[in-house]
């Protein structure tokens, strides 16, 4: 399968909630939680839904594409991605695709927790390569604020809000993907109807260090690919300690491993589109370069890509 990646973009809510706050009402300190999780802040939304800051990245994401005759060129579908849904229906990607006014694209949900966007953009992929779609809108969305429990240390500490995007269309360059779960026996990680989520963080750290590496060794190998063909590992935001972990596991190139949790903490599946847009506006990320994907989480889902931009 080939995929080519035409544009990207991000909706960070502006409320930005530093280590200080904590502070003020946790046993704890900006130095101990910058130690523990390498987080210094994040964006959390105040007055914006989960559709508000979706269609922000989804709109930022189709002005950056290509154009056509000088106008965006339409998408012929649309699939987004959240743990933090507002509505048990309509499918958040019906949303926005009444919200942008589109008329006859199909519109789609993928629910794979921290690993949306992989899985949203495998979905893409085989949508495209089949002749099913031309232009793929993937949106990643969450509102993690409104299923934290401000009271727990451990876990308050991680999440934040946020939205990021990506067109994407066939391309001529491969395309490779691994995705799986893992059994959660422990139900380490989860969140009830109604409820703050919960989170046993050994138990999710122990799965993300043991199957990280795993599934990047596994796409490299399906790929022919060794990590000194990579130029970018972009992997999951979900805690400093876990991302050290698999750069000392695979002995990866630090200078090759994005860190953006530090300002943006954990927004779930939009930590990795988050991260492509970050790296495409600053110019890290040019053109014929190879990237590695990496999304883990709750489920436990795990999913790894390779794909050239």
């Amino acid at each position: 399968m080939t995929i080519r990646l035409l544009g990207t973009g991000r909706c960070m809510p502006p409320t930005v909630l530093k280590n200080s706050e904590f502070v003020k009402t946790l046993d704890t300190s900006d130095e101990w939680i910058v130690k523990r999780t390498g987080i210094r802040e994040r964006r959390i939304a105040k007055n914006e839904t989960l559709l508000d800051i979706a269609l922000g990245a989804a709109r930022k994401a189709i002005e950056n594409a290509p154009k056509r005759n000088g106008e965006d060129f339409p998408v012929d579908a649309v699939i987004a991605t959240s743990a933090t849904q507002e509505y048990h229906f309509p499918p958040l990607a019906c949303q926005i695709g009444t919200a942008l006014g589109l008329d006859g694209p199909f519109c789609m949900d993928v629910g794979a927790t921290c690993s949306g966007f992989i899985y949203g953009l495998d979905a893409a992929a085989h949508y495209l390569n089949a002749g099913s779609a031309e232009r793929v809108l993937v949106v990643s969305a969450e509102k993690l604020s409104a299923l934290t429990d401000y009271t727990d240390r451990a876990t308050c500490i991680l999440f934040g809000d946020g939205a990021a995007a990506a067109v994407v269309s066939k391309g001529d360059k491969p395309y490779t993907s691994h995705l799986g779960c893992a059994p959660d026996t422990e139900n380490c990680l989860y969140a009830r109807a109604g409820e703050k989520l919960v989170m046993k963080g050994s138990g999710v750290y122990k799965f993300a260090v043991t199957v990280a590496p795993k599934a990047v060794e596994a796409v490299m190998k399906k790929a022919s690919l060794t990590p000194g063909d990579i130029d970018w590992f972009i992997l999951h935001q979900a805690n400093i300690r876990i991302i050290e972990s698999v750069i000392d596991r695979l002995q990866l190139d630090p200078a090759k491993v994005p860190i953006t949790l530090d300002h943006y903490a954990n927004p779930s599946s939009a930590t990795i589109p988050l991260t492509l847009d970050l790296m495409r506006e600053d110019g890290r990320l040019k053109p014929g370069q190879r990237i590695l994907m990496l999304g883990f989480g709750a489920g436990l889902t795990y999913g790894a890509s390779i794909m050239e931009v």
